[in-house]
């Protein structure tokens, strides 16, 4: 890094930027998830009074990320490739701000080698290809981040900038506020009686500006608790207490979504990789001294912390809900790297910067490693031209509807969600009269069906499986046929 600096160090955070945002675009146009085209259909049919008012109940999130993707999608269109590019936007700006608090917390190596380390980092390229409100999250926290360390180094900053970060949190995503009260302890922790004055005052005006919101998020959380209620699987998927979620976030923070059949191995290849990684941390946090060490802690540890004691009753962490605070978790990496001198310090940095960039290859280079794939599944069924399709849910999935667009038969076979009994399932004979061969897909089945409803229904009227496929996160499609 040394050298580096000589070249110019505008140069360098350019060559980082851009070689970031090349990163960000490879297999841009891989198939929309879920979650994904849920929300790329709301916004493209709902107005945007009934996007914030109707739609946004049911998905427990501000609303900044569905407004912003409302106006976007009204003048670039819905493609995964459009409806992506916001989150790459943020993704990119947010390794330039990480190199903005790494030169201003520590130096401008230190700066340039976090910006570097997120920008090939493995989950922040991958939330950054996501069309969801995680990547403009991380940036929002950033930027918030980046504000308070200017304030504590006594830099004078217009009130309404203040407001303004916190607005851009506020509107992004609900784990997000847990940046608030570990901000509110450093400052506390810092005794810093005149800047918590204008902390709090900065905070209670952003939050009266969003206190149209509140009723809203009362739906949601009414909304929520009804789900938690119904589905109790589902809170593990979404975010349920769990003493494994703390390790995976570190595992997940080093190796994004990268995993191995061969379990044996993957452990194998993992244990040394997070033990590097852990001794960098720890010497990261060594060699910090009081103020910077107090800073990167209560970003990176207490927010998770809250959201961990929060899961016991509401369902909100999972890992890449707190990307936030994966930009000081690779500051105190990058701060651990440059303590080694000579040649161990090179020998780290390539050991470091290969895991990081092998981890984004799998990611950005194999199908296997990204999304569902939604858009296979469709692409085979209309080669194949199947009889009727049917899903373990009460209607068509949104990301077989975005890109089918009515071209296949496909219907529910569940009237009640999720199927407790055979009741669930009391229409599904006149839904496949006629039809001598089905074909089902199971996604998401542990939750919609868990008894397996709908299977033992086809079989009493008399169809017997034929053949089975497996797609990418979409999980398996048996093929039925009548005897």
């Amino acid at each position: 890094m040394d050298k580096t600096l000589g070249i110019g160090e505008k140069k360098v955070i350019w060559i980082i930027i851009v070689f970031g945002l090349i990163l960000r675009l490879i297999s841009l146009n891989q198939s929309l998830w879920l979650d994904e085209a849920i929300n790329i259909l709301a916004v493209k049919n709902f107005s945007l009074p009934g996007l914030i008012t109707q739609y946004a109940i049911a998905d427990f999130h501000p609303p900044g990320w569905f407004i912003i993707l409302w106006f976007w999608g009204k003048v670039f269109g819905y493609s995964e490739i459009s409806m992506r590019i916001p989150s790459v936007v943020f993704g990119v700006i947010a390794i330039f701000v990480v190199y903005l608090i790494g030169k201003k917390l520590f130096s401008k190596k230190i700066g340039l080698l976090a910006a570097l380390l997120l920008s090939i980092n493995p989950l922040h390229i991958y939330y950054s290809q996501e069309a969801r409100m995680y990547s403009m999250a991380a940036l929002a926290v950033a930027v918030n981040i980046f504000i308070l360390i200017k304030l504590l180094h006594k830099e004078r900053i217009n009130i309404i900038f203040i407001v303004m970060s916190n607005l851009f949190i506020l509107l992004a995503d609900y784990v997000a506020y847990f940046i608030f009260p570990a901000e509110l302890m450093l400052l506390i922790l810092l005794k810093e009686k005149k800047l918590i004055n204008k902390w709090l005052v900065a905070a209670f005006v952003a939050l009266v500006l969003t206190s149209w919101w509140i009723p809203i998020f009362v739906n949601q959380l009414n909304a929520g608790a009804v789900a938690a209620e119904n589905l109790p699987a589902w809170r593990f998927i979404v975010g349920g207490f769990d003493f494994k979620t703390i390790p995976l976030t570190f595992v997940k923070f080093i190796i994004g979504r990268i995993s191995l059949a061969d379990k044996m191995l993957y452990y194998a290849l993992l244990l040394p990789v997070c033990s590097l990684f852990a001794y960098l941390l720890l010497i990261g946090i060594r060699k910090s001294n009081n103020f910077q060490k107090k800073l990167l802690l209560t970003w990176v540890v207490i927010p998770p912390l809250i959201a961990t004691a929060i899961s016991l009753v509401v369902p909100v962490y999972n890992y890449f809900r707190v990307l936030f605070i994966l930009p000081g978790f690779i500051i105190l990496i990058a701060v651990g790297m440059l303590h080694f001198k000579n040649k161990l310090r090179i020998i780290i940095f390539v050991i470091v910067v290969l895991i990081e960039f092998i981890c984004s290859l799998l990611y950005l280079l194999l199908p296997g490693y990204q999304r569902e794939d939604w858009r296979r599944l469709v692409y085979y069924f209309q080669s194949f031209k199947p009889s009727i399709v049917l899903f373990e849910s009460p209607g068509i999935l949104p990301p077989f509807d975005y890109y089918a667009k009515g071209s296949i038969n496909a219907k529910g076979a569940l009237d009640d969600f999720p199927a407790k009994d055979e009741h669930a399932v009391s229409n599904l004979d006149s839904i496949v009269k006629g039809h001598k061969e089905v074909f089902l897909v199971d996604y998401l089945v542990q939750i919609s069906d868990p008894n397996r409803v709908v299977v033992r229904k086809l079989n009493d009227l008399g169809y017997i499986q034929l053949d089975i496929k497996n797609f990418t996160g979409v999980g398996f499609i048996y093929h039925y046929i009548l005897k």
